[in-house]
């Protein structure tokens, strides 16, 4: 199975506010990528990661995706103006990185592992533009499950121009 992620909504949501979240440093991007992936948790939102020979990862949404959602505006913005960009997933247990190469129209991307996991092929190659738009279509599920969520976070950047 190629490289891929995305963020899944409940069936049912409790469309409850976060009335109760202080949120403590609204320019810390870090800090808020953190908190909405710990809301979207509490809420029922699931995320699928997979790639390089492995369905699943098994990421869950408040600790090793909120990895991926820190580093997401970079790698957008890297896969834009067609410069390498890395992500590393972090989270004990997942530890790996990936690294994307853009050449045209196409991405290559190089996945390394800091486990006893191996990629399998540790290298894929994807259409740019798909990569690109896997991204953007994470960053408005994102944003839209806050909306619903925790308009508080919602409306902070990047969040709001992530709609």
């Amino acid at each position: 199975m190629p490289f891929h992620c995305a963020l899944s909504a409940p069936e049912a949501q409790d469309r409850r506010t976060c009335a109760d979240v202080e949120i403590e440093d609204p320019d810390d991007y870090e800090y808020l990528a953190m908190t909405a992936s710990g809301l979207l948790a509490e809420a029922g939102y699931r995320f699928s990661i997979g790639g390089f020979g492995t369905e699943e990862w098994d990421f869950d949404v408040a600790y090793d995706m909120s990895a991926l959602l820190e580093q997401l505006p970079e790698a957008r913005d890297g896969l834009r103006r067609g410069v390498e960009c890395e992500i590393d997933l972090y989270s004990q247990g997942v530890e790996r990185g990936i690294t994307f190469v853009p050449s045209g129209s196409a991405v290559e991307l190089r996945c390394v592992s800091r486990t006893s996991w191996v990629p399998d092929p540790d290298t894929e190659l994807h259409e740019r533009a798909a990569v690109e738009a896997m991204f953007d279509k994470l960053a408005r599920d994102v944003a839209a499950g806050l909306r619903s969520v925790c308009p508080e976070i919602a409306g902070l950047s990047p969040f709001r121009d992530w709609r």
